[in-house]
């Protein structure tokens, strides 16, 4: 793991040593709280991943308070600027969570892997872990991200079984029934990448995928597997029929962009050149109730740590 980022000490104290004078007097509340943490996007359809994260853990979690924060300052900055909307980022949104009396709170990482954003994130939370005295939380726990353990990564090969036969149509992305031949036609996921080591989560699921799966396939913008690697794939799969789907919680701007988009270097352009029939599925991860059910059961293994557990 990282050290801690450069002012965060001082930034802690910002945000925690000085809350309002009515807050600093409130009872600790008894009902936990989670915090969702995403790098967030500004593409209002995508939005629908998140949306159906916080819907699920208010359905799972009824007595708990949910939050959601970003970790990306330019997201935010747009999002306020174009829309209005506010959203926290993580510290400010454990500031204000404890402001309200909250002293129980799962912080919920919703990246894929444990790269660069999720270490950041454990920094915030171990920074403020070590708090001590009024300002202290009584628990405060993180849970890991999509992929961590074994099991991880076979649940959710199996969670994304279900969108091999769909795909989307139109900007509102609207999801039709289409069975696919597995002799036919291939599956392609496009996973983000990263330079950081943990990286190897991508080799490791396409591994697992193909291993699940007859002709599904999985590369990356920004590391290895790439897309010469899937290129590959393909052709010694025989197929002649390809179908992209984002390995993303949500379908941004690499999904509609890099992955389906027409511009002469998307995936999809591309594979057009090599002479494949494309069609696509984009619909985030999040939107996948199986996926966001992995994400549960880091919650619930993270308020298992709590001292009093849940």
């Amino acid at each position: 793991m990282r050290r801690s980022m450069p002012g965060l000490a001082a930034l802690l104290a910002i945000e925690f040593l000085s809350p309002s004078q009515g807050a600093m007097d409130r009872p600790a509340r008894e009902d936990p709280a989670i915090l969702l943490v995403a790098f967030g996007t500004s593409y209002p359809e995508a939005q629908a991943a998140y949306e159906n994260a916080e819907r699920i853990y208010r359905e799972q979690f009824p007595g708990a308070e949910i939050r959601m924060a970003f970790t990306s300052e330019h997201i935010r900055r747009k999002l306020q600027e174009r829309d209005d909307v506010t959203i926290d980022n993580p510290l400010t949104a454990l500031s204000h969570l404890h402001d309200k009396g909250h002293v129980d709170v799962v912080v919920q990482s919703l990246h894929v892997i444990p790269g660069d954003e999720f270490h950041d994130l454990a920094n915030i939370v171990n920074e403020i872990k070590g708090i001590k005295g009024k300002f202290s939380f009584r628990n405060l726990e993180l849970g890991a991200p999509l992929l961590g353990a074994i099991d991880d990564y076979r649940a959710v090969s199996a969670a994304l079984a279900r969108q091999f036969d769909q795909n989307t149509t139109g900007v509102e992305r609207t999801v039709h029934s289409s069975p696919r031949d597995a002799g036919q036609m291939a599956v392609v996921f496009m996973g983000h990448g990263t330079e950081h080591p943990a990286n190897s989560a991508y080799y490791q699921m396409a591994a697992i995928l193909a291993e699940d799966h007859e002709n599904v396939f999985l590369g990356t913008v920004e590391g290895y597997p790439g897309y010469d690697e899937v290129l590959a794939n393909l052709k010694r799969s025989g197929v002649r029929k390809v179908r992209l789907i984002p390995f993303m919680l949500v379908a941004g701007d690499h999904a509609l962009n890099d992955l389906a988009g027409d511009e002469p270097e998307s995936w999809k352009s591309m594979l057009e050149e090599e002479g494949f029939e494309i069609d696509s599925n984009l619909l985030g991860m999040g939107e996948n109730d199986g996926i966001v059910q992995i994400l549960i059961q880091h919650t619930r293994e993270a308020f298992g740590k709590f001292d009093k557990g849940m």
